[in-house]
């Protein structure tokens, strides 16, 4: 997809990247700067990320980890 940079030095997210990678209307976008590619990141706010992992082990999965590191540790 080609967009184009207006005299303000805007840019048009194509609407099926905005919807595909998670920038609503009213998103700040962090822009990164990696091997000299410029890559548009989505910044969400506290609300936008509220219940966003709701349904995922994510506590036994760092417990785990953090279990496997003490072994290691003790080792």
């Amino acid at each position: 997809m080609v967009t184009t940079v207006n005299p303000k030095g805007q840019v048009t997210i194509p609407e099926p990247l905005r919807d595909r990678y998670g920038f609503p209307p009213g998103t700040k976008v962090v822009w990164l700067e990696r091997d000299g590619d410029l890559i548009p990141k989505p910044l969400l706010s506290i609300e936008q990320l509220r219940g966003r992992f709701k349904g995922s082990d994510l506590t036994a999965l760092l417990l785990e980890e953090r279990a496997r590191d003490r072994e290691q540790e003790d080792a």
